[in-house]
């Protein structure tokens, strides 16, 4: 009975020792700083790190990886103080049937309300050197926003549109002309 004591009393401190070590076995992963939208660059202000015991099934990205995350692009929508998957950032890739187009237009002719993943509907306008009796084209694309839109100090626009491949030379032609207007909203 003594040695059947000891042994279950072996036994129990051994198990106990395990329980404690899962609990207390902490590691580092990357957490996000600060919000971020679907389609932006990261960079370094916007990963941090924290410290989580096991957690089995939860997807993340260790601590030592941190540095190599600066410069990919948020494949989804990333809140402040969520833990990073591995499958959350990489590289945007262009869907086949579609195109991504940078444009450069100026004010007026976006509006302020842009943020990356926005679906807008793309249309040719008159553009700066057309008078009055010019008649627009008529262009309808509907178009999502990639990556976040740059405004510039002289209150133009930087960014990049995905739009159906069949539009995407007319799209960028029209927007070298000055002749693009960008619709925030969907096609009726």
């Amino acid at each position: 009975m003594i040695i059947i004591g000891v042994l279950c009393a072996c036994l129990g401190g051994l198990g106990c020792a395990v329980a404690w070590h899962q609990a207390t076995d902490a590691r580092q992963v990357v957490v996000m700083a600060r919000a971020v939208p679907r389609g932006a660059t990261i960079d370094g202000a916007d990963l941090g790190t924290t410290s989580i015991g096991s957690a089995p099934g939860v997807a993340t990205i260790g601590a030592e990886q941190l540095s190599t995350l600066i410069g990919t692009t948020a494949l989804v929508e990333l809140q402040q103080g969520m833990l990073v998957p591995a499958s959350a950032l990489g590289e945007e890739t262009v869907r086949p049937g579609r195109h991504h187009v940078g444009v450069h237009l100026v004010a007026g002719r976006v509006p302020g309300d842009l943020v990356a993943g926005s679906a807008v509907i793309i249309s040719a306008a008159p553009g700066p050197t057309d008078d009055a009796s010019f008649r627009a084209e008529q262009l309808s694309v509907p178009a999502t926003i990639v990556g976040t839109p740059s405004r510039q100090s002289d209150g133009s626009w930087n960014f990049d549109l995905d739009v159906p491949a069949g539009a995407s030379l007319r799209i960028a032609t029209l927007a070298a002309a000055g002749r693009l207007v960008v619709v925030h909203g969907t096609a009726a």
